[in-house]
């Protein structure tokens, strides 16, 4: 015969009836992890229903085997939660009158790996098949193909330069038998001699710029001009700046570049109607110390560089909206106007303007130069081009 009855569950949580079907379901679901009694208490563990967390409940009994007051460490466990109710259907079903005093815990299940047979602890992967078709001769033909082109050596790079690049002058014979970092630079300074119809033909080499593999490599460990404002402006020289200059930056992804990128065309066939003047794609120009080195978008009528500049910041607006809204919008309004003239294009405006030779800034280059020497070609001698 049951120790508990029903009766005194349901009358017990007559006013929370909501609780015994929640305490139906826990027992049910084998949430009740523990359970003991002892001089007229119930203690256990009852499990929550979406936590991994165990409730303590404590229920205490009149001598007639009723309920007197319950506990729980849920937070409402003072209002006759359901995990009380939980622990008395399970002490209803397991404690009968003839029990002594005893304690009950559930048995845990066996998780061993040693109960899983091998195909179940690594079980075979998929067949996997490139094509979602049979394969037939051709497919077979252009794999064979595609694999001896892969396995193939790689053909020797071919320098048309007449000038040799950064990683022929370091691993000359002549460079690796010299010692010392003076003597390296002097080795350098040597071999970095150019001579003006080099310069010019080295132009017409590289011309296409991005898109010629010759740009690439005349340019590869040299200073070039998109890099003069940041080693002039530099108060300290950083490892971020040196990262930059040495290449190891990827600013393809940068929406400002990539808008600058897909807009310079437009930008050169505005100019030349705005102007009527003949442009002509260059490639890069060396300074004759052979270390400076600038790339112009444009040469117009053989004398003067062309940079287009497309602005990210402000795409959306006219010159006029820009000067009064951006106070870092590189073009000034003087009181006769605007200091250029431009023509609506595109819902774009178009600005020309002509910037004058200055000689003072030729002062620059003996700085960007040192800066080269002292920083960038030892960076290049360990190996961090």
């Amino acid at each position: 015969m049951a120790l508990l009855s029903i009766a005194s569950l349901i009358s017990f949580f007559s006013e929370e009836k909501k609780s015994i079907r929640k305490g139906e379901n826990h027992y049910q679901s084998d949430h009740v992890e523990s359970l003991s009694y002892q001089q007229a208490v119930l203690r256990g563990e009852v499990h929550a229903s979406m936590k991994k967390k165990v409730y303590k409940v404590t229920i205490y009994l009149h001598e007639q085997h009723e309920i007197k007051s319950t506990g729980c460490e849920y937070p409402r466990g003072a209002f006759k939660c359901s995990h009380a109710a939980a622990l008395f259907i399970h002490g209803i079903h397991n404690l009968s009158r003839t029990d002594v005093e005893c304690q009950w815990r559930k048995r845990k299940l066996n998780t061993s790996l040693s109960a899983q047979a091998v195909a179940e602890m690594f079980p075979s992967p998929k067949k996997y098949t490139a094509l979602g078709r049979k394969p037939v001769q051709v497919d077979r033909a252009q794999l064979f193909t595609s694999l001896c082109w892969l396995l193939s050596p790689e053909p020797p790079a071919f320098n048309e330069l007449p000038i040799p690049t950064i990683e022929d002058i370091i691993f000359s014979e002549e460079f690796l038998q010299t010692r010392g970092l003076q003597q390296q630079l002097d080795c350098l300074a040597q071999q970095f001699r150019i001579l003006e119809e080099d310069i010019l033909k080295i132009s017409r080499i590289t011309v296409g710029q991005h898109d010629n593999p010759a740009w690439h490599l005349a340019r590869r460990g040299r200073l070039t001009a998109s890099n003069f404002g940041s080693v002039l402006k530099a108060k300290r020289v950083t490892p971020s700046l040196l990262k930059g200059l040495l290449g190891e930056c990827d600013l393809s992804r940068v929406k400002a570049v990539q808008w600058g990128v897909n807009n310079e065309e437009e930008a050169i066939k505005a100019f030349t109607l705005k102007t009527g003047k003949t442009v002509k794609e260059t490639g890069i120009w060396f300074h004759s110390s052979d270390i400076l080195g600038a790339s112009p978008d444009r040469i117009v009528d053989h004398e003067t560089a062309l940079e287009a500049k497309c602005p990210y910041t402000e795409r959306n607006l006219i010159i006029d909206q820009a000067v009064q809204s951006s106070a870092t919008f590189c073009l000034d309004k003087s009181d006769s106007g605007m200091a250029v003239e431009y023509v609506l294009k595109k819902e774009h405006d178009v600005a020309v303007l002509k910037i004058e030779r200055d000689e003072s800034w030729a002062a620059n280059i003996p700085l960007l130069t040192q800066f080269y020497f002292n920083y960038i070609f030892p960076k290049i001698v360990a190996g961090e081009l």
